[in-house]
């Protein structure tokens, strides 16, 4: 078979998000063939290995890295091991697909695109949830009919974490590891606002932990330290205001809604992703309901990343998109920090 059709042999860093979809998804793409396995726990790893019929299922990363005939990695790992792990597989030459945000700061996210531009190799980042039917209509919606925006919002509200016992403690309760809902949730929603409508001048930020205390899955009692609630208050470059807000915390869930006013029209999602849209002086129309299918969004991540490395198409979403949801991100984080409006670093 001629090099360019055939798969890409691929490994997946991850044993919880990395083997909900990723894995699921990749083995059934005639584009690749998954072939190992990484997760902290080496039980974890083998078991999933077996599952999808690995070669390899490891905790050890230099093993999974080195694994012979490997091309590519999606890298799932907790956010705080993106970089590293991302770094060490550009530098054998292998292409980097990595999970959001690409790191824990701007810094570490220029020096994994730093190191997948010197080593030649295809960098992308699974930013997906912008190609979730309700999210991808929503995004063509806002093109076409906003203009410049006035007021916009994004509010999510879930109650998957308002009980100490509805999750195990994990990683994501744990801010160390880069967990929290704005590395979960967040940051999905800030590249929506990116890509809606470019630069943001600056934000002020709130985060908190509603519930603060969790079992670890040996059923020891941990401190939560990774935030399960935030609003964010945008104020975009020319003008305009917005807000994106999530609570996970609450005793009935509602789900997303955003709402978009501009100057030429409106366009919002509802909880039940119904699309509405009109222009100024035309009654809204309604589409929907629409899909809002996870493991199709990433598959169609997946196929850019495949195009990009095998017929040297641009990515999508790209290192370059990472970087500007970084540089927002980070703004995020230091004017919670300090209570104060910050401006994103300039990338």
């Amino acid at each position: 078979m001629p090099a360019a059709q055939r798969p890409i042999t691929i490994a997946v860093l991850g044993g919880g998000y990395g083997a909900k979809v990723p894995l699921p998804v990749l083995s059934g793409l005639d584009e690749f063939e998954p072939v190992a396995v990484w997760s902290r726990s080496p039980e974890r790893a083998q078991a999933l290995a077996a599952t999808h019929d690995l070669q390899l299922g490891t905790s050890d990363v230099d093993e999974l890295l080195d694994h012979p005939g490997l091309e590519a990695v999606h890298v799932a790992t907790p956010v705080a091991l993106h970089a590293e792990v991302a770094i060490a597989a550009a530098r054998r030459g292998l292409h980097v697909l990595c999970e959001k945000p690409l790191a824990t700061d701007l810094a570490e996210a220029r020096s994994v695109a730093a190191a997948i531009e010197q080593a030649g190799v295809v960098g992308a980042v699974n930013y997906g949830r912008r190609f979730q039917e309700t999210r991808a209509r929503l995004l063509e919606r806002i093109a076409e009919i906003c203009g410049a925006p006035r007021m916009v919002s994004v509010s999510l509200v879930f109650d998957d974490h308002a009980q100490p016992d509805s999750r195990p403690f994990t990683w994501v309760q744990d801010a160390a590891l880069g967990g929290g809902r704005l590395q979960g949730y967040g940051v999905h929603d800030l590249d929506l606002v990116l890509a809606a409508f470019g630069e943001v001048d600056s934000v002020a930020a709130a985060t908190e932990v509603g519930v603060g205390e969790r079992q670890a899955p040996d059923g020891t009692p941990r401190a939560v330290t990774a935030e399960d609630a935030y609003v964010i208050a945008i104020r975009f470059r020319g003008g305009g205001l917005g807000h994106v807000s999530l609570t996970a915390t609450a005793r009935h869930k509602r789900g997303d809604t955003i709402e978009v006013y501009g100057a030429e029209g409106t366009v919002t999602l509802d909880a039940d992703k119904q699309l509405q849209w009109g222009r100024a002086g035309e009654p809204l129309q309604t589409e929907g309901p629409l899909k809002a299918d996870s493991k199709a969004a990433y598959a169609q991540v997946a196929r850019s990343f495949h195009a990009a490395i095998r017929d040297g198409a641009p990515p999508e979403p790209s290192i370059d998109d990472a970087l500007r949801v970084q540089a927002l991100f980070d703004a995020v984080r230091r004017a919670d920090a300090e209570r104060r409006w910050v401006a994103p670093e300039p990338v």
